[in-house]
């Protein structure tokens, strides 16, 4: 049914609203009351005189407006207003009880009489919401009182056959409620009929998220949806539950995960396999560790499918020897890429297989955890292939969801179980011996993983039992050649300077690559974009070209059929030229400096793979408050306002709230590095700022940067105004200030 909430005990609310309809919408009682009439034409007409056609457009908060507005009303004008607020707020949990209370308890003693604070109806089980109903309905609330005093004038004007009719029948209360002038913006048309008919109208205040439900569901894409009528809309999503309940056998809830990921995120589900008898995981135990703690376990993983996408759901099936089933769960990071065979045979002989990065949720061992055994899959949804002799099938929508069950409902793995390690390596094979030399740079916005493409995907490579084969640097101001390729530096011996000639992090890498020629060497360069490109590699930017490379014998002697480039070194007159075997891998910030902008003399002589930011790899979080916060949207709200006011390199990447699991640490990377960047962005530009935070769409309490005016006359007395004008000063509010509210509607403006 409709009313199914999973997260909340809510049938005091749906009681409360049953109270309202029968004492103050088919009669005339007050619902905080009882021997008053509050529900009369007469008082409606007042509230309409004194509200709706008295409008205060000027600065302040709603209440200090709305009490000048009621001053000359009456008594009983000004506790309608109180309750027509109370059913306002029933719905909205991003609103606490605390302050509902709060305001209806105020509004209620603008009157004389004071409103018990032990009131049934003001307690928290009535008002601690049923749902979001986003950031607009709380700051643009007036336009939502204005519609629902309007619609109780037009009900309480209707004659006694028209009135019981509506009220008694949902979809004729409906098809009334949405006909109204200026109806199909408001969101009352959504919360009033699920108040009042919870079991035939969904939980959900907004006719978009309706929308993109039945376009998710069903075969209408949304754009045709959206020229359906209201009762359509509603009689549609009816007909979907009714059928979804139907398939699962229980009540469902379009918000949770399983059904929401199919609507909302659009993200499709695949099934990788993994036999522990042909590919050992020797990074099981802590993987599994790091799940437990809430951490993400990262891995690439064989795929035999090109179709799944970044933010994209995993589930791995054990397969091989019993037991058979799901034993790990996460998302895609990284589309499907090919790469050397996780063979080191195959690799050796030039074959490649296509791989996924993932990033794991939850690893179970078979052996001491419990799993989604292979055969309940195969019994309750026998029409999925479970059991694939390939990795990477699409899981069907309705599968998905009785597979996401089935893994939720799985009791929580025990932290005082050790998992055995594996004895062999996860398939990350080492580079080709006879690969061609490779010349990367990792480019992007800030916080798109760079450097930890480097180090988990690169870096892994070059290392073994017998030492890394690797060197790192990261490129700054002061970086130059002499640190780079070879220098002199000052030495005293008996009060004696003198000077040597010592070598840089290339050279040293370098002569030991010429001495292994059958070994791989890498120099990896962070921030390469922060140094003098051209000062620093100096003649070698030509030595590092594919085609320039040499090669060379154990010996560490050029061989006589090379073809590659050497030249005398400025400071030890050496011959120097760099090996067929080094391969040299950057980072660049584009945020410090555009690609275009780059010396083209390295432009020239790299390959550049863009790493972008990915808000579909982020979830939500709670907020606290019994709501959550949709981290994909926030992200994608900012970087698109970045994108039109800057340029699409000067945007955040998703690792910031990568690791974001509760409010309190969003407030903090808003706070300490969110705010900071943006300070840098816009060079202290705060009008820009405040644009990017919806700042200017919102009250003060909602800003996370606020703007104060300064007075002239006041900070300069008698100064000339043609010389010295008013101005802004700019606050940013304290991070323990930061509310959800000020965060949800940055991707949530109001109208």
């Amino acid at each position: 049914m409709s009313k199914y909430n999973p997260n909340r005990q809510v049938k005091p609310i749906y009681e409360a609203a049953g109270q309202w309809r029968k004492r103050s919408l088919t009669a005339e009682h007050s619902i905080l009351s009882e021997d008053k009439s509050l529900w009369t034409n007469e008082l409606l007409n007042e509230l309409d005189q004194r509200f709706v056609k008295n409008l205060d457009a000027g600065k302040g908060d709603f209440l200090s407006k709305l009490k000048v507005q009621l001053s000359e009303g009456s008594p009983a004008c000004r506790q309608l207003m109180a309750e027509t607020l109370w059913l306002l707020l029933l719905f909205p949990s991003n609103v606490g009880a605390a302050k509902k209370r709060e305001n209806v308890q105020e509004i209620w003693s603008w009157s004389g009489d004071d409103l018990d604070v032990a009131h049934p109806l003001i307690n928290d089980d009535v008002l601690e919401g049923i749902g979001s109903a986003g950031t607009a309905y709380n700051t643009h609330r007036w336009r939502e009182l204005v519609f629902l005093i309007g619609a109780m004038r037009d009900f309480k004007a209707r004659n006694a056959t028209d009135s019981e009719q509506i009220a008694s029948d949902p979809w004729a209360f409906s098809g009334w409620l949405s006909s109204l002038p200026g109806a199909r913006n408001r969101q009352l048309i959504h919360i009033l009929p699920h108040l009042l008919f919870p079991e035939t109208f969904e939980r959900i205040s907004s006719e978009s998220d309706k929308r993109l439900i039945l376009a998710g569901f069903g075969d209408k894409p949304e754009k045709e949806i959206r020229k359906w009528t209201t009762i359509e809309i509603d009689r549609a999503l009816l007909d979907l539950r009714r059928r979804l309940e139907h398939e699962h056998g229980s009540d469902i809830d379009f918000y949770q995960e399983e059904f929401e990921s199919q609507w909302k995120t659009q993200t499709k589900n695949w099934l990788l396999s993994w036999n522990p008898s042909r590919w050992n995981w020797d990074t099981f135990a802590d993987d599994r560790a790091m799940t437990i703690s809430g951490e993400k376990a990262d891995n690439r993983w064989r795929c035999s499918s090109s179709k799944p996408r970044e933010g994209d759901r995993v589930f791995l099936m054990q397969t091989g020897s019993p037991p058979k089933g799901i034993v790990a769960a996460g998302k895609v990071t990284r589309a499907p890429y090919d790469a050397e065979h996780w063979e080191q045979a195959r690799a050796d002989a030039g074959e490649v297989t296509r791989f996924v990065d993932v990033a794991f949720d939850s690893v179970r061992d078979a052996t001491i955890d419990e799993i989604a055994p292979l055969e309940d899959l195969q019994t309750r949804e026998p029409s999925q292939e479970w059991n694939p002799q390939s990795s990477g099938i699409e899981i069907k929508h309705k599968a998905a969801r009785t597979l996401e069950r089935l893994w939720k409902a799985l009791p929580q793995v025990s932290t005082d179980t050790t998992a055995p390690k594996g004895d062999k390596g996860s398939g990350e094979a080492l580079p080709k011996k006879s690969a061609p030399p490779l010349n990367l740079i990792i480019y992007g916005p800030p916080g798109t993983g760079k450097t930890y493409r480097l180090k988990n995907d690169y870096l892994p490579r070059y290392e073994d039992g017998a030492g890394d084969r690797f060197e790192f640097v990261t490129f700054h101001q002061s970086y130059a050649y002499e640190d780079f390729v070879e220098g002199i530096r000052p030495i005293t011996e008996d009060g004696t300077v003198t000077y040597e000639v010592r070598p840089g992090v290339l050279k040293r890498l370098c002569e030991r690559a010429r001495r292994a020629p059958d070994t791989r060497f890498a120099l990896f360069i962070d921030e390469i974009n922060r140094g003098n490109v051209a000062k620093i590699f100096g003649e070698l930017i030509t030595l590092v070209e594919v085609d320039k490379r040499i090669r060379t014998d154990a010996t560490g002697s050029r061989l006589a059929s090379c073809k590659g480039l050497e030249v005398a070194l400025p400071y030890s007159g050496e011959r120097f030229g760099v090996p067929v075997n080094v391969d040299v891998i950057g980072t660049m910030n584009t945020a410090d400096r555009s690609i275009a902008l780059l010396d083209s003399a390295l432009r020239r002589r790299f390959r550049f793979e863009e790493l972008t930011p990915k808000p579909e790899l982020l979830g939500s979080i709670d907020d606290g408050e019994g709501n959550t916060i949709d981290l994909r949207q926030l992200l994608q709200a900012m970087n698109a306002r970045l994108s039109r006011l800057l340029h699409r390199d000067q945007a955040l990447g998703h690792s910031y709230l990568y690791h974001v699991k509760s409010f309190d640490k969003l407030r903090r990377v808003f706070a300490q590095e969110i705010l900071p960047f943006l300070q840098e962005a816009f060079y202290d530009d705060w009008r820009q700022i405040r644009y990017i935070l919806a700042d200017q769409a919102v009250d003060e309490e909602l800003q996370l940067v606020r703007a104060r005016k300064q007075s002239a006359a006041l900070l300069f007395p008698k100064a000339d105004p043609a010389e010295i004008s008013d101005g802004e000063a700019f606050e940013i509010i304290r991070e323990n200030d930061i509310t959800p509210n000020a965060i949800r509607k940055i991707y949530e403006p109001p109208e």
